[in-house]
């Protein structure tokens, strides 16, 4: 039953349905316009022939009618029209008949047709004649005298079958109905076709959506046309990779989340349960104590860092206007203390010129605050942090440049990733969370910006974010 209803033969059922409404209209009209002209140009031959009869007869109905010579005259008319030809004076008696064995010569015609053409008008009309078995076409026409008075001695009546004319109706009418169901059977086989290469993305897709509603979300429809249902199956191929791949990083995010925090909680119980159950001099305490302590705010970090992630995903920002050397200005003065501190110089290339751009100030604070700890991390005592401003088109780029230890470039496509980290073992032990570039890459791409890194394994990174400038 569901067949029935399917877009596949509903759209041949409708195609099937126009082309028999329309070959049926063009069938109609001319076969009846066959009709009418074959009808009239008939008429029109015997009215033709009719007065060219009357013309030779006009002599022959006055006075003594010689109703031999009429019939002779009236079987020639007959064989040059085509057609039965009666010859009638002006009582409407027939005085010659094309037929000469059972005729109606010496009878008496009274009809309406007759009547009328002994008042001098000519009449038609299609009748049906029991002698022939079959309908035909009869012309009355008067037969005037060529004088002033123009009067009416008589008339001439003729009668041609329709026979060959409804016969040759009759083929054209079999060639259209014959036309008609090969126009059918051609369209219904295109339409058959063309519904099943319209249909078959659909049911592609109804497949895909249904195995996607069943948790199987690696699905992908095979693109045969560039029309509004290739782009259709396109869309759907993106989202359907968008959402493996956004299902397949939330499930990694989770898991990423859960291994991270287990890893403070195991050593905080460890070292909670060291402190219970055994005895220790009071400098041991105080180091397990530090140690403990160490993992709780390692355990605070990811949790602040989770909840800021959390928030960016939620939150729209509200943009002011921003000059960002300025600001960049302001975060290299407060680091400088604590870059000195770490034997690391910290250089700053940032023009007078305002760069003026659209943003959130703590945000953009946080993005810097980022790098800088970043960069600060993983350079050695000696090195140097360089953070330089450029205009570069409509956009603004931030470099910060370290001469750490590099990124090995297997690496560099997932820098940006959640708990992604280069030295896990390194990272935990500079106090790192695996979010600091991610949280960049997220606040960076909600105020319209890109981000991106270069770097040399043992010379340094280079880290970019580009923000548009605003308009002036």
């Amino acid at each position: 039953m569901t067949r029935f209803y399917s877009i596949r033969f509903r759209l041949t059922a409708t195609f099937l349905a126009i082309i028999l409404a329309v070959m049926g209209i063009i069938s109609l009209f001319l076969y009846n316009t066959l009709e009418r002209y074959y009808v009239d140009n008939l008429e029109d031959t015997l009215e033709r022939s009719g007065f060219l009869a009357s013309d030779f007869v006009v002599g022959h109905l006055r006075g003594q009618v010689d109703s031999v010579r009429l019939s002779s005259l009236a079987e020639d008319m007959s064989r040059q029209a085509q057609a039965r030809v009666l010859f009638l004076d002006q009582d409407g008696v027939v005085v010659g008949d094309s037929i000469r064995v059972g005729g109606l010569l010496n009878q008496a015609l009274d009809n309406e047709d007759v009547r009328a053409a002994l008042d001098g008008e000519v009449s038609s009309r299609i009748g049906y004649s029991e002698r022939i078995n079959h309908q035909v076409m009869q012309v009355v026409v008067p037969v005037v005298e060529n004088d002033e008075e123009g009067a009416v001695t008589g008339a001439v009546f003729l009668s041609a079958s329709l026979e060959g004319v409804y016969s040759t109706l009759y083929d054209i009418r079999r060639f259209l109905y014959l036309a008609t169901v090969i126009a059918m059977a051609i369209v219904g086989g295109g339409s058959v076709a063309l519904a099943r290469r319209f249909t078959g993305p659909l049911e592609s897709l109804t497949a895909a959506s249904r195995k996607m509603a069943e948790g199987k979300l690696d699905q992908h429809i095979e693109v045969s046309s560039a029309d509004e249902i290739g782009r259709l199956a396109e869309q759907f191929n993106i989202m359907a990779k968008r959402l493996n791949y956004y299902t397949t990083n939330l499930k990694k995010f989770a898991a990423d989340v859960a291994h991270e925090v287990r890893t403070p909680l195991t050593t905080m119980s460890l070292l909670t349960k060291s402190l219970k159950e055994h005895e220790m001099e009071p400098d041991q305490q105080k180091e397990f104590i530090e140690d403990l302590d160490a993992e709780l705010d390692r355990l605070t970090a990811l949790v602040n860092d989770l909840l800021e992630l959390s928030k960016l995903e939620k939150n729209e920002i509200v943009p002011e206007k921003v000059t960002l050397n300025r600001l960049l200005g302001n975060m290299v003065g407060e680091y400088r203390y604590r870059f000195s501190h770490a034997g690391v110089q910290l250089n700053a290339s940032i023009p007078d010129r305002d760069y003026i751009i659209y943003g959130a100030p703590l945000q953009l604070r946080q993005v810097i605050s980022n790098l800088l700890d970043n960069a600060l991390n993983y350079t050695e005592s000696g090195g140097r942090v360089t953070v330089s401003l450029y205009s570069e088109g409509n956009e603004v780029v931030t470099k910060i440049e370290d001469t750490g230890c590099g990124i090995p470039e297997e690496d560099l496509s997932y820098i940006f990733e959640r708990f992604f980290r280069v030295d896990r073992d390194r990272s935990r032990e500079r106090g790192g969370t695996g979010l600091g570039l991610a949280i960049v890459s997220e606040i960076i791409g909600r105020h319209g910006g890109r981000v991106w890194v270069e770097s040399e394994e043992g010379v340094g990174s280079s880290f970019y974010f580009a923000l548009p400038l605003a308009e002036e």
